[in-house]
């Protein structure tokens, strides 16, 4: 370990919370395309994009341009005047989803935040108790009091109750669970689901499962919420992880990769929903501000090109196949799954060391749920950098194979 190294980290522990615990022993200070340069120059090739962020990697020359524009005009004003870059962003998401409205925030948790809000208040427009939200186990929605009692994991509670009444989780990818508590409960106003959970463990959604809510929620005047805030923004092959399943949502939210590195949330709602948060009834400083909407509106427009989500998919395939080639040699895998560059790495083993190893050998990847392997590399990474990391990868396992 360097010295610059050993100063950083001695400087992290005195002047800053240590709430994420003992962080990966690099601290970066330069990107280019899809690698990553830490505090000694070493080169890294990254396979995580600062979780599914970074989504067009670190020098993309669009979304540079937008932000040096920005940053030499202006970077906020208030959301008492008009911004011109907001509605360009929010016309550009309509554009790639469905005709609907956008609130911009800062971060994905309050994406969510908004979503509950908006969902329960029209909800308590039709009923006196009709507030319920149903979320599902092992799902994640944030960390803020509305959106942590939104998630349904128990680790993510500890020590904060109580919390937020008037949340109902359920077993994911079971319809019959859903279809029983909507028949038992009349006070239920909205669903919100991941169609990938990705704190979860890259669990994906059953397509007949995600059909049979949306059915039952029409039925029922229940709103359906989709969390799109690390599947979207082309993540999964696809615009929206949505448009996998052929439905329509009420609501999504997004944020993660939508300003490519620049905090920024959003939730999208169908026009008349749209109009449940009335003057006064929700707000925020900072939320899509100049800088982060001149950020997102270049995010979108890359990924709208036809070529990109092709070339995206055309890389999704070569790291499936080189994945399901390792998994026969090596035994610790158990299974593969994702959508696009969404993708999971199941083994019967922790995979913390497996992260650190990588890491040494300059590659970056992360561990989730334990024991599943994150793949999230930036959408447009070069293949030649693909087969590198891949090749870094394969060897990291086969270390391990070797020492049995």
């Amino acid at each position: 370990m360097s010295a610059k190294l050993k100063k950083i980290m001695q400087d992290d522990k005195k002047y800053l919370f240590q709430n994420y615990g003992d962080r990966l022993p690099v601290c970066f200070q330069s990107g280019e395309k899809s690698l990553l340069f830490d505090q000694d120059g070493k080169r890294y090739i990254d396979f995580f994009s600062g979780i599914a962020v970074s989504g067009l990697g670190y020098s993309c020359a669009s979304l540079q341009k937008a932000l040096h524009k920005q940053v030499d005009s202006l970077l906020h004003s208030s959301n008492w005047f008009y911004n011109s870059q907001q509605i360009e962003a929010a016309r550009l998401i309509s554009e790639l989803s469905f005709e609907g409205k956008t609130l911009f925030t800062n971060s994905g948790t309050e994406a969510n935040e908004a979503a509950i809000k908006l969902a329960r208040r029209h909800g308590l427009g039709i009923a006196s108790e009709r507030y319920h939200i149903v979320s599902f186990n092992n799902s994640f929605h944030g960390r803020t009091m509305g959106s942590m009692a939104a998630t349904a994991q128990e680790k993510i509670h500890g020590g904060f109750g109580p919390l937020v009444p008037g949340f109902k989780y359920l077993p994911f990818n079971d319809l019959d669970a859903f279809a029983r508590e909507v028949e038992g409960n009349q006070n239920i106003t909205a669903v919100m689901i991941e169609l990938v959970q990705g704190e979860g463990g890259i669990v994906l959604a059953d397509k007949k499962f995600v059909s049979g809510v949306f059915s039952l929620c029409r039925k029922n005047n229940i709103i359906t919420i989709i969390d799109e805030i690390q599947t979207g923004i082309g993540r999964t092959g696809k615009h929206f992880c949505y448009q996998h399943y052929g439905i329509e949502p009420d609501i999504i939210t997004l944020a993660k990769g939508l300003a490519g590195g620049v905090p920024i949330g959003a939730m999208h709602a169908r026009k008349k929903l749209a109009e449940t948060l009335t003057r006064g009834s929700h707000g925020t400083t900072f939320g899509g501000n100049h800088l982060a909407c001149a950020a997102a509106a270049a995010v979108l427009k890359e990924i709208k090109k036809p070529a990109f989500l092709k070339g995206l998919m055309k890389t999704s395939a070569f790291i499936f196949s080189e994945l399901e080639s390792m998994k026969k040699k090596i035994p610790f895998i158990s299974e593969i799954r994702g959508l696009g560059l969404h993708i999971g790495i199941e083994l019967n083993r922790p995979g913390t060391e497996i992260v650190s190893k990588a890491l040494s050998q300059g590659l970056i990847i992360n561990c989730t749920s334990e024991k599943v392997i994150r793949i999230m590399p930036p959408l447009n990474i070069p293949m030649a950098t693909v087969k590198e990391g891949m090749k870094l990868f394969e060897h990291v396992l086969m270390e391990e194979v070797r020492k049995g």
